[in-house]
């Protein structure tokens, strides 16, 4: 297989892993809220400080994929994100949860940038917007199989653990 195929698998492995990640915290939303006593509103800004860090970092995250090369930034998010994956689990109480978020998007947020970067370096031109169709097709089919993976695990181990498997996915 001819290493650029690699990397588009990889790329796509990596962009699922970010959407189960993502949606994890949606399907173990109720879960996490009563564990934690959390109200309506408490959970908006949980949910709302990814999304802000997230659009905030993007921008510099991709920066740095063009200074650094896409290969050492994306390595350093995916560590980033899994730790913060896993803090999402061990989260005890609702400022923890805040900041667990906050610095969950950060850090996830250069992913795409890096990945597109990764893929207009590995691929010719004619092939690029089928390769970035993979890549993003790969974070459709990981949301869509969050609620497959999540759902059991949570009935089975409590809301914690999805974010504890899905950390050690990632740094895998």
């Amino acid at each position: 297989m001819k290493t650029r195929y690699k990397v588009l698998v990889f790329l796509s492995l990596l962009s699922a892993i970010t959407y189960l990640d993502r949606i994890c915290l949606s399907v173990a939303g109720p879960a996490i809220q009563s564990s934690l006593g959390l109200r309506p509103e408490q959970w908006g800004w949980v949910v709302g400080s990814f999304v802000l860090t997230y659009a905030l970092f993007a921008m510099p995250a991709a920066a740095l994929g063009d200074r650094y090369g896409a290969r050492k930034v994306i390595t350093l998010i995916v560590l980033w994100w899994s730790a913060f994956t896993f803090l999402t689990g061990a989260a005890a109480n609702y400022p923890m949860l805040i900041v667990t978020s906050l610095l969950f998007g950060m850090g996830e947020s250069g992913g795409y940038p890096n990945s597109t970067g990764a893929l207009s370096r590995w691929f010719p031109t004619a092939e690029r917007a089928r390769a970035v169709g993979v890549v993003w097709t790969a974070a459709r089919l990981g949301g869509a199989l969050a609620s497959i993976i999540v759902v059991p695990i949570l009935k089975a181990y409590g809301w914690r653990m999805p974010f504890y498997l899905f950390a050690g996915t990632g740094v895998v």
